[in-house]
């Protein structure tokens, strides 16, 4: 089967959610898979006749985790299949206040189940596959780095609201500036300022601060940085470094990102490691051969996530699971 009719359903489309679908460039993540399928997302209220998809997506997130039980009851003796998936980082599964044998249990229903990076997925139940969604990399590259190179130093740093840590990206930071480097710089995805622990120093830190942006803005604020720092400490699939991959933006973070480790291999390390980080950044400073060459194996590795390879993988969990519904 190369080609399925397919639905993300969820309970209600938000104004967030409207944003995403019309961005353009898309941004990575699980709405990916609509325009990858040319599918349709459909809030669980309007869907009329689920049995006219070949599969239906749920994520497996607490407003959406109801929808996977009612849907189950709707499709049994049907040939629809019933998909959920996880891309929420497990560390942050706590959060919920589910109990984790009802989580499990949940995970029981859905013909197959996939999380997006293998850590989070060796968490779900025995036999979940392990799907990164999958990334528009083809329009990354033509939009590509050249025209928005920055002439100066500039430092971009992710920040995550669900971890809330900028201490010791801003040690890293002071010392390079201790080293006589001077540069500017950003923290993006500043959210969510109340579960940053370190919110009292964080404006003093950095030079720019920087909330939400949409995702075309955040590409175009990406391309003015000389590098990125993802100093993520939680496991997660990241999105963001098959960004810099795809736009030739250097990047050093932490070996807890699957794609870091990816396309990366050679500028990622423990976010802890506070030494080998700033040995890498370094040499990106540097802008010598060796940038070159870990710049040159990221833009072809990072292919692993575009929509071909990606399709390849979700077509093949979906005939795995119907040779084992079948028998």
């Amino acid at each position: 089967m190369t080609k399925i009719k397919y639905a993300q359903v969820v309970m209600k489309i938000t104004p967030a959610m409207k944003t995403a679908l019309e961005e353009v460039p898309r941004r990575g993540g699980c709405y990916n898979w609509i325009f990858l399928h040319q599918g349709s997302m459909i809030p669980y209220r309007m869907l009329e006749d689920p049995e006219q998809f070949d599969v239906i997506n749920v994520n497996m997130a607490p407003a959406d985790q109801l929808l996977i039980k009612e849907l189950h009851d709707k499709l049994k003796n049907s040939s629809t299949l019933l998909i959920a998936n996880n891309d929420y980082i497990a560390e942050s599964w706590c959060h919920w206040q589910q109990l984790p044998q009802q989580y499990m249990q949940l995970q029981d229903l859905p013909d197959a189940v996939f999380g997006t990076e293998p850590y989070q997925t060796s968490c779900l139940r025995d036999d979940a596959h392990c799907i990164p969604h999958p990334h528009w990399v083809k329009m990354l590259k033509h939009i590509g780095n050249d025209d928005l190179n920055p002439k100066g130093n500039k430092l971009g740093v992710m920040y995550h609201w669900w971890e809330g840590n900028t201490y010791l990206p801003s040690m890293v930071l002071n010392r390079l500036r201790r080293e006589g480097y001077k540069f500017e710089s950003e923290i993006y995805g500043y959210i969510s300022p109340g579960n940053d622990r370190c919110k009292s120093w964080t404006r003093i830190m950095y030079d720019r601060l920087s909330p939400g942006l949409t995702y075309p803005d955040f590409i175009r604020a990406l391309q003015t940085n000389n590098f990125l720092y993802e100093p993520c400490h939680y496991h997660t699939y990241g999105r963001t470094t098959v960004d810099t991959a795809a736009l030739r933006i250097p990047t050093v973070g932490t070996d807890r990102v699957w794609s870091m480790r990816h396309c990366f291999p050679n500028m990622s390390c423990d976010p802890v490691d506070t030494r080998t980080t700033l040995d890498i950044m370094r040499h990106i400073l540097k802008q010598d051969s060796w940038l070159d060459e870990q710049m040159d194996y990221a833009y072809d590795a990072v292919e692993f996530f575009n929509y071909k390879n990606s399709k390849d993988r979700y077509m093949k969990m979906i005939d795995d699971t119907r040779k084992k519904v079948s028998k």
